[in-house]
């Protein structure tokens, strides 16, 4: 039997009960689970399970030729992780090792066996979209569901287990490949790093549609002290101390985000984050960066004082070949080098790192890069808000043009087009912070939908329209969620909006303790939705980085996983979003980045940073307490003041006028009934309206 494992931060170990999935023969392919309840077809019909011309097929053939072996055995089994060699979690597109065996883009693992068998193990909100995507070659099964196989278990329950199973260790982490070696080694499986297979396979690709994507050949450059508030030396010094103390003379830097960040470098070799493809090891004597040949532009060696670096020379950078990290590590004259262990977003040092160090020498910790670079200092909190300025008169340019537009031919996709081109109209703009996510319907009541060309809906003024987006600007990283409505919002839709706005204010106006753990702030977000027997499967909020990725550790809110109690700190910035789900029929996403911001008493307070209005015609005011009404409209003075004058300095007449219009004082239910002036202000609402309509169809944007 030969066996192939695709996998990205799925089970390893086997549940308390479990269905196994039905044996196959050596010569059966096993079917979709929607091919098999769809049309009834027996497996054997499937022509891409036995098709040697796919990558699939290739990857059979390849593990019995021991061209591709490198070795007098053949494979029984080959595993081939999602990731990259940094366990990113958005690989570029020439890593996506996963994509081009099975034509899945998205997380998950695969499971190939070379007689005919396949499955793919992915979360469950993808479940649906991978069973629709795949091919009949492929058993799609929910990875996130304690009843259904494991990858060990699916693997010892075929025939002829007993054999070697190859694996890239580059690409996963020490905890999952140690799992997975010894789970697999109860069965009677032996686990074997082989790192060049599948790169061999892709390299020689012949299809055009199918060949490697070619590698970034972007140079990195420094990132301004203005944005950065603090030179690489200092640090790479504060990291020294932060060794010294937990007893370690070296530690080796693996995460992309950590590079940047210590380096003061930026670079363009991943998709939504301003990185540079490199490893780092710090000692007590130099640094020593690995990255591919020509990276490193003529400024960046100069700063780094390359030049400098001699043979017996300290305090100075070398730079070496990017792939020979691995044998520097094994001939290490340290005596105790930290490897970065996982947390909650990233995924720590790879278990080919971790295997290149001598056992004796091996201290695995969290990496203290983390927590530095998580909270920032003042020219980062600048740029933060500058970037998030910037962001935010994308964004009110994007929805007064698509507020005009909204009952035209627009679908989910152009409307994603469309932000991402405006958002790309901003100085400072580098790149997207994330795919841009546009539910439209039936569609937002879906977590995380991805429109694709089968599910890409048409916009109606009928339902509730979700958009997740975010940028990256030399200053600063943002992310939003905005909820829209073209057309008038049912009593039902504008409950699940304004009980999400309620959650937003209950956070925005939270006092806590600063020893209070972030994960345990969660329920005071949740509140306003557990009161209508509502909930969210995702977490509520995770930090952010400056100009590096969307997603950071230390913080996650999430009051369900007890294992990361870290604390906020003044300084760092974090998202919150809060959702609504009704099923198959709308969806409401409203999500915020805060500054965390110093309350007198050893208190926390916090900050939003985003800057963007809510949209006025989805809030119910009676469902609003005073205390709420009061923090959306200082909430939306903010935006008039900061966000109006750049707008007008853009020249951007008519976008100002929309956002004065969606950001009107909003009375209490209760003050009005005692206002006699509220039918003017109600009438000077409609003119304010109308003239925004107009201007915005006249400009056509």
């Amino acid at each position: 039997m030969l066996l192939v494992l695709v996998s990205y931060g799925v089970r390893l170990s086997p549940p308390t009960t479990s269905t196994l999935a039905p044996t196959t023969s050596p010569t059966q392919a096993a079917p979709t689970i929607s091919q098999e309840l769809a049309t009834g077809l027996p497996p054997q019909i499937c022509a891409d399970a036995n098709s040697l011309t796919t990558p699939l097929g290739k990857l059979r053939t390849a593990m019995r030729n021991t061209s591709y072996t490198q070795m007098n055995a053949f494979f029984d089994a080959f595993l081939v992780f999602y990731s990259d060699e940094h366990l990113s979690e958005e690989p570029s597109p020439e890593e996506r090792r996963l994509e081009y065996i099975s034509g899945w883009e998205g997380v998950g693992t695969a499971a190939v066996l070379a007689d005919g068998g396949a499955a793919i193990w992915v979360p469950a909100g993808d479940v649906r979209r991978a069973r629709a995507l795949l091919s009949c070659a492929w058993l799609v099964i929910d990875g996130d569901d304690p009843s259904q196989p494991t990858i060990v278990e699916w693997i010892s329950e075929r025939p002829g287990r007993n054999g070697r199973i190859g694996g890239d260790a580059r690409l996963t982490s020490v905890g999952e490949w140690q799992m997975l070696s010894a789970n697999l080694q109860r069965e009677g499986l032996q686990l074997v790093h082989m790192p060049t297979l599948v790169d061999q396979l892709w390299n020689e690709e012949m299809d055009p549609m199918k060949r490697r994507p070619e590698f970034s050949r972007i140079v990195a450059n420094l990132h301004k002290m203005d944005y950065t508030g603090v030179t690489w030396r200092e640090k790479v010094w504060a990291v020294r101390n932060e060794l010294r103390s937990m007893a370690a003379d070296a530690m080796v830097v693996t995460a992309l985000d950590e590079v940047a960040w210590l380096l003061n470098i930026r670079g363009r070799d991943n998709p939504y984050a301003p990185l540079l493809k490199a490893f780092v090891i710090i000692s007590s004597k130099d640094v020593r960066v690995y990255a591919p040949p020509g990276k490193l532009s003529m400024p960046v060696r100069e700063i780094l004082s390359v030049y400098n670096c001699y043979t017996n020379s300290n305090n100075c950078t070398r730079v070496n070949e990017y792939t020979t990290i691995y044998s520097d590590l094994r001939r290490a004259t340290e005596s105790k080098i930290l490897i970065p262990t996982a947390g909650t977003f990233q995924r720590g040092a790879s278990a080919a790192i971790a295997q290149s160090v001598s056992q004796a020498k091996r201290l695995f910790q969290p990496s203290p890069i983390v927590y530095l670079k998580a909270q920032k200092n003042q020219a980062e909190i600048k740029g933060m808000r500058k970037a998030h300025l910037r962001d935010a008169v994308a964004m009110c340019t994007v929805m007064c043009y698509m507020e005009t537009m909204g009952k035209s031919s627009l679908y989910e996709k152009t409307v994603a087009m469309k932000v991402d081109l405006t958002r790309a109209t901003q100085a400072g703009y580098v790149s997207l912070s994330m795919q841009t996510r546009v539910a439209f319907g039936p569609n937002g009541a879906v977590p995380e939908y991805k429109a694709t060309n089968d599910t890409n809906r048409r916009i109606f003024t009928n339902s509730t329209l979700v958009i997740q987006s975010g940028g990256q600007y030399d200053e600063g990283t943002t992310t939003v969620t905005r909820t829209l409505h073209y057309g008038t919002p049912s009593r039902e839709e504008r409950k699940a909006y304004t009980s999400v706005l309620r959650s937003l204010a209950a956070f925005g106006t939270l006092l806590t303790p600063a020893t209070l753990p972030a994960a345990h702030t969660d329920p005071v977000v949740r509140a306003p939705l557990w009161s209508f027997k509502q909930d969210y499967i995702p977490p509520t909020g995770h930090g952010v980085g400056a100009a590096l990725n969307r997603r950071e550790d230390p913080v996650v809110i999430d009051y369900r996983q007890d294992t990361n109690l870290h604390t906020f700190r003044e300084g760092y910035f974090i998202t919150i979003e809060p959702a609504w789900y009704e099923n198959r029929k709308f969806g409401v996403k409203l999500g915020n980045v805060l500054e965390v911001v110093p309350r007198p008493s050893n208190y926390l307070g916090f900050r939003e940073a985003t800057l963007i209005p809510f949209e006025p015609k989805l809030i119910d005011k009676n469902l609003l307490t005073e205390y709420e009404i009061n923090w959306l409209n200082a909430y939306n003075d903010r935006i008039r003041q900061t966000v109006g004058p750049e707008l007008n300095i853009q020249g951007l007449t008519d976008v100002y006028y929309w956002m004065m219009n969606k950001t009107i004082k909003l009375e209490s239910p209760r003050a009005k009934k005692n206002n006699p002036n509220s039918a003017v202000s109600y009438k000077s609402l409609q003119i304010t309206t109308l003239i925004v309509t107009v201007n915005c169809i006249l400009n056509n944007y």
